[in-house]
């Protein structure tokens, strides 16, 4: 079922491509485009209709349609001094255009993680068990983005003692360092029918959180099992990785992939694409 331009359907989930699309149409001549390029790099602030014509080798009336055209999307601005009117670019205004396109880019590319679902002719739903333990909630936030573009299961631990902003930094940083686990629900978890697991943690102290030791010790029917490991972290990793790898392979459990996501990278939308494509292709193999 196709839907015009307009339609309800699409007014109403597609409103994002409805205020955008007359931006991109102002946007889409290449002598607008070097007006913005002009504007925007103008330290002077006296641009005026008669310097941007000789700097683009057009007619002043032209220039001034452009103008015309820029201002209606509030991409320019223009401020009279008596005779004289002069041009600035709006950087509040591409601000938000910006933050538009985002947006925009990141419901584009959700759909694209869902089509490499499909691509790889992975059966639905698939039998991956995501595994994590959040203690700010950014590793939740990354995990679960990845649970809802591949489907399976999906289990987040939680310390039995809860931390304090305080004590995870004494304590669970302390405990962390000497990797003693910390007692956690559910204090087991059979992962004897999934294909592949996916076990995500925070780096605390340049090691996994105490939190992962028990997760790990935890599983059940894991010998021969596949992983694939990520730990998010605000900058070192420091051995986070390589002792998550080691403990999964004392436990007789093939680890696929591996990464870090950094505070940057957990935003970045094309890492996590990237990362999405890894998990499957782990699974698949």
């Amino acid at each position: 079922m196709s839907y015009k331009p307009g339609s309800e359907s699409c007014n109403t989930q597609c409103h994002i491509a409805k205020e955008l699309a007359p931006v991109f149409k102002s946007l889409g001549d290449y002598n607008r485009l070097c007006i913005v390029y002009l504007l925007a790099t103008d330290e002077t602030g006296t641009i005026g209709v008669g310097d941007l014509a000789e700097k683009l080798g057009i007619s002043q009336p032209a220039v001034s349609q452009h103008l015309k055209i820029l201002k209606h999307e509030g991409i320019v601005s223009s401020e009279r001094i008596g005779f004289y009117v002069r041009y600035s670019f709006n950087r509040d205004r591409m601000a938000e255009i910006t933050e538009q396109f985002h947006q925009m880019q990141m419901m584009v590319l959700s759909r694209c993680d869902k089509q490499m679902v499909r691509k790889l002719h992975l059966e639905e739903p698939v039998n991956i068990l995501f595994i994590c333990f959040s203690y700010t909630g950014v590793t939740r936030t990354l995990i679960s983005g990845f649970h809802e573009i591949c489907g399976g299961d999906f289990i987040e631990v939680e310390t039995k003692k809860k931390y304090r902003t305080f004590t995870a930094y004494t304590t669970g940083c302390y405990r962390s360092r000497k990797e003693e686990p910390d007692p956690v629900t559910p204090a087991t978890i059979d992962v004897s029918r999934y294909s592949l697991i996916v076990i995500s943690v925070p780096v605390w102290a340049w090691k996994p959180a105490p939190a992962s030791y028990s997760i790990i010790s935890g599983l059940i029917g894991c010998e021969g099992k596949k992983a694939v490991i990520c730990a998010t972290c605000c900058n070192d990793p420091g051995d986070c990785i390589p002792i998550l790898r080691k403990k999964l392979q004392d436990r007789g459990i093939r680890v696929m992939d591996e990464e870090i996501f950094s505070g940057r990278d957990v935003l970045d939308p094309t890492k996590k694409n990237e990362f999405v494509g890894r998990i499957l292709r782990a699974y698949g193999a």
